[in-house]
């Protein structure tokens, strides 16, 4: 007989199957000043958007950053020390915000002092979604779709109010009366097109989000792209009705623009500051008009002109939060493009010196909150060296490269050096130098670092993997028991192409005492070279360029950017091997050890839940003598995160409120669970445990089903949990295996 099992618990067990590490802030890490960072583990920032939320219902107004780059998402605590910037980073917080794309604004629509987004969305159509937020019984804020996608009705249809994935609008009450109206730029020209919230009209408050177009040229200007300036009191060239089907004449053109609106001259009415793809600054645009008829009448280029002008080399877009708790929102520039961009001096903070009415923006960093982390511009891959030959761990964190417009390349690639100050069971970390090995005289990028003796003098040796495929050898020519000193050699070292950012580490793989390499690349695969020469003479040769038939591109794309990891995890333990991949998850393999010519079993490609946004890059090593393996793991964002394995976490806690059908239960030989609906024809990992929270079985699954079958005839009687789990969600469900 089937039987249904409806879970809402807290599961304590012991997930032997699931990794368990856990994100450490608690290594300490300073600037080459000396001077502690505050955030050093948070990851790095390259297209940030900054909203202002309280997160844990203390009255206080946290942060939440959200970085178009991996569409990685951000949560502060603000300890409220007035006149003060003062946050911490929680990133316990993050698991509360939904899955989102290209923007994200939060702000109340609702009334209820609670924030809510705004962010993007294409299904089923391109526009607006928008999320309710609500305190759980814990007071931590969550979430829950309150519309889709917003629409508009047009005769007798619903027509998606659209903005487009590089835009973002202005979410504010433009016409003062209590709801949330939106500005944004029209799809095919460069006019402003307002959308009124109905919501008071029709009886709701401000509870409801029912819009309708109201003026197709809202303000009376125009941005055409080409040059800084707008066009000012420009009559609306076109029918002023409700026709979405309406794209202007041929010589507009829309490509990409940022809006941002406040009052700020105390009259009611909404002032703008624009950013367009076309140009690096802001420009600022007074209304001179009414509430029901806006009209720009003078502009700012520069903004601010009278401070310091806002310069984020292409594409800015501005936000506005009280980030030092003086009651006066102040002013955040950052850049909105993903490609071209700056990437180090990429958060431009100004601080309100104004009043309650009119702001004054005092420019105070270009680098706000990116100079307080561990943070190499674009593509962050980090490795632990002793650098110095003091039994310590040291921390090198190579990258794409940092922004230099001067470059032929646009970027520069380097390697950071961060020296181990701390002792052999705690670290710590403190910059010493920005261009280790003096990377930056070659202008490269993509210099991915991988260490080991290759010329058998006993020291460690560097080779890079570049954008281009191939690798760079440098020969350390230090005295025994001396600090590495790194001379570059050569390039295309070995003759080794791998096509296109080659990822190498230099690890004995088939345990022979040579060390071999394995090469990630951007196709997702990976390249073995064993070592067919000797210590002090090896000579790579291409053994097998689909090892383990590994493939970490997610279906229906062509790249992956592979990143290896071979390792033990404990002693004497047969290999596992940890993937990087484009998506920013990390894949977890086993079966490696005497099958070098197979396919290895994949057991996760979401390992240790981890997600830091695109391109995820991963190593680590043992540097606290607790003989088991810390995991760094690097991000496209260009920052670096902190992964302990958490030995004093004995248990995973799990909390779901899920319906899992399993049959037959209690079972013998078999049993059939029935798979949620996210997880037909999808991938996810699978794990059995006993009551004892032993892993019984683990793997992967791809299944073309319904359902899937586990055969349970070698388990003894008992009761056993069942979980499953995707890339978002955990299901969890139990049967009784009784003989």
């Amino acid at each position: 007989m089937r039987s249904g099992l409806l879970l809402c618990l807290f599961l304590v067990i012991s997930l032997s199957g699931f990794a368990q590490y856990k994100i450490d802030q608690s290594i300490p890490v300073k600037n080459i000043a000396g001077i502690a960072m505050k955030y050093p583990w948070a990851g790095g920032l390259n297209n940030a958007q900054f909203s202002a939320v309280d997160l844990n219902n203390d009255a206080l107004d946290d942060l939440f950053i959200f970085d178009r780059t991996g569409n990685k998402g951000y949560t502060f605590l603000n300890h409220g020390t007035p006149n003060t910037v003062d946050y911490t980073y929680n990133p316990e917080y993050e698991d509360a915000f939904p899955k989102m794309e290209n923007w994200s604004l939060l702000l109340d629509y609702n009334c209820d002092n609670i924030a809510d987004i705004f962010t993007f969305t294409n299904i089923p159509a391109t526009g607006i979604r928008v999320y309710r937020g609500s305190y759980s019984s814990e007071n931590v804020i969550s979430f829950e779709i309150a519309d889709s996608l917003l629409e508009y009705p047009f005769n007798s249809f619903e027509v998606n109010l659209y903005v487009s994935a590089v835009d973002i609008p202005a979410i504010v009450d433009v016409n003062h009366d209590g709801d949330t109206d939106i500005l944004t730029f029209q799809q095919n020209g460069g006019y402003v097109l307002y959308y009124e919230n109905q919501s008071k009209e029709n009886g709701n408050g401000c509870a409801a989000l029912e819009y309708k177009p109201v003026d197709q040229c809202w303000g009376d200007f125009f941005e055409s792209g080409f040059v800084q300036a707008d066009s000012l009191n420009v009559p609306c060239p076109f029918f002023t009705g409700e026709d979405p089907e309406f794209t202007g004449n041929s010589e507009l053109r829309h490509t990409g623009s940022t809006l941002l609106a406040f009052d700020n001259d105390g009259d009611q009415d909404v002032e703008l500051i624009t950013g367009d793809i076309s140009f690096s600054n802001l420009v600022y645009l007074h209304n001179g008009g009414s509430l029901t008829d806006a009209n720009i009448t003078s502009q700012d280029t520069v903004f601010p002109a009278y401070n310091t002008s806002a310069d984020v080399y292409t594409f800015p877009a501005a936000f506005l939060a009280d980030l030092n708790n003086d009651g006066l929102k102040d002013l955040l520039v950052t850049p909105n493009n993903q490609v071209g961009i700056e990437n180090y001096k990429c958060v431009w903070y100004y601080s309100n010196e104004g009043n309650a009415i009119t702001a004054s923006f005092d420019f105070q960093s270009e680098t706000f909150f990116v100079d307080e982390m561990i943070e190499v511009g674009e593509g962050a891959y980090p490795v632990f060296f002793d650098a110095d030959a003091d039994g310590l761990q040291d921390l090198l964190v190579a990258n794409y490269g940092y922004f230099n417009i001067n470059s032929q390349g646009i970027y520069d690639g380097q390697i950071a050096y961060y020296r181990n100050t701390g002792s052999a069971t705690t670290p710590a970390f403190q910059l010493v130098t920005t261009d280790y090995a003096d990377i930056l005289s070659l202008s490269v990028r993509g210099t991915y670092p991988a260490l080991g003796d290759l010329d058998g003098d006993g020291d460690a040796d560097l080779i890079t993997g570049r954008d281009d495929g191939t690798l760079l050898y440098f020969k350390n020519i230090a005295a025994a028991g001396s600090a590495a000193n790194f001379v570059f050699n050569s390039q295309n070292y070995a003759g080794i192409d791998v096509g296109n950012f080659s990822t190498p580490q230099l690890v004995d793989v088939n345990k022979d005492g040579l060390i071999d390499l394995l090469i990630g690349e951007r196709d997702g695969n990976l390249n073995y070279f064993q070592n067919t020469g000797t210590a002090a003479s090896p000579v790579f040769s291409s053994t097998n360029s689909f090892f383990g038939q590994v493939d970490v591109r997610q279906p229906g794309y062509t790249t992956g950017y592979s990143i290896p990891y071979l390792l033990q995890m404990q002693p004497g333990e047969a290999y596992t091997l940890l993937v990087g991949c484009e998506r920013g998850f990390i894949f977890q393999y086993s079966g490696i050890d005497g099958n070098l010519n197979g396919a290895f079993s994949k057991l996760d490609s979401t390992y240790a839940d981890i997600q830091q946004g695109l391109r995820s890059t991963v190593s680590g090593g043992n540097i606290d003598a607790d003989g088991k393996i810390e995991l760094l793991v690097g991000n496209y964002r260009g920052g670096v995160t902190f992964y302990n394995d958490a030995p004093n976490v004995s248990a995973a806690i799990i909390k779901q409120e899920l319906l899992l059908n399993s049959w037959p239960n209690p079972a013998d030989a078999a049993i059939t669970v029935e798979l949620p609906t996210v997880l037909h024809r999808a991938e996810f990992n699978y794990s059995i445990v006993n009551s004892f929270g032993i892993n019984i079985l683990s793997g992967s699954s791809i299944n073309t089903g319904s359902a899937i079958i586990f055969d349970t005839s070698d388990f003894p009687s008992g009761l056993y949990f069942i979980l499953l789990r995707n890339q978002d969600t955990h299901f969890v469900g139990k049967v009784l295996i009784n003989r």
